[in-house]
């Protein structure tokens, strides 16, 4: 072969797939970052940034408990896990699945994304955080009224669009007020977080769930059926009758639901079902 043919071939091989971010590039992307706090939007700049000269399959990101999929591309044998680091602070761990194993160049290039990823991204993290806190009921844990009444209308809108099933059920716990007047709000404090672990135990972890008043709880079940909250209901009494809180303290449950029906708005699917519950709660 022409000698010429072979310097061509390595030099082509030798060739680096990356070129180092400039001065320029970075504090373009910087600008890019700039005033964006949420968590899906700052991951899709940060993922085609990098796709403009890495080849990326998937990409996944971990944090805490929960697992996001940033690209949903075909996983391949060649994976790559970077740990993210603001500060003293880690941010949960990012994985590339690419076509090839990533090389040296590519790594390096990697990190200096990271670096330049890191600060938009915790400020991310704490605003989800705080949003969250303004959304979550301080005793059970679980979504509070105004999380509720957001979250019904996307699951009525989700059900209008796609056809989706939906099912409101809501729980209204017995004899709660007489352990409250006979033990303290102590006690009654005990009971809303044991019965509140339970319901999230009851539930599919797709399935949300929320206190809405003082004795009273809603969950949204989408996809589902009438069955589907039959299920419910029956895994609650199962709950409730092997824990030695409510046991004990007699604590009963009532429970009513209704399917999503078309037309239907927030307030005629929670007064429906708002009647069923009270049918449930006069025939015991």
């Amino acid at each position: 072969m022409d000698p010429k043919v072979w310097s061509n071939i390595f030099a082509d091989s030798s060739k680096p797939r990356t070129k180092p971010l400039g001065a320029d590039q970075r504090l373009l992307i910087l600008q890019k970052f700039q005033g964006k706090l949420e968590l899906g939007l700052i991951f899709e700049i940060f993922a085609r940034e990098v796709e403009k000269q890495i080849d990326v399959s998937r990409m996944v990101w971990a944090y805490e408990e929960t697992t996001s999929l940033i690209r949903r591309g075909q996983a391949t044998p060649h994976r790559q896990t970077f740990v993210l680091r603001f500060g003293d602070n880690e941010l949960g761990k990012l994985q590339y699945a690419t076509p090839y194993p990533l090389d040296k160049d590519e790594i390096s290039l990697l990190h200096t994304y990271h670096r330049l990823f890191a600060g938009p991204l915790a400020n991310a993290i704490e605003y989800r955080r705080v949003k969250n806190m303004a959304l979550r009921d301080y005793l059970s844990g679980l979504g509070n009224r105004s999380s509720f009444e957001q979250d019904i209308q996307h699951a009525i809108a989700m059900s209008e669009r796609r056809n989706v099933g939906l099912v409101l059920m809501m729980f209204d716990l017995d004899n709660f007020k007489q352990v409250n007047d006979k033990y303290g709000h102590l006690d009654g404090d005990k009971v809303i977080r044991r019965f509140s672990s339970l319901l999230k135990q009851a539930v599919r972890s797709s399935d949300r769930c929320y206190r809405i008043g003082g004795d009273e709880f809603a969950v949204l079940l989408q996809p589902a059926t009438d069955q589907s909250a039959m299920h419910v209901s029956e895994r609650v009494d199962q709950l409730m009758q092997e824990d030695p809180t409510l046991r004990n303290l007699r604590i009963g449950v009532s429970i009513g639901f209704a399917g999503y029906q078309k037309g239907d708005t927030s307030t005629t699917l929670v007064d429906r079902t708002d009647r069923q519950l009270y049918r449930h709660k006069r025939a015991r």
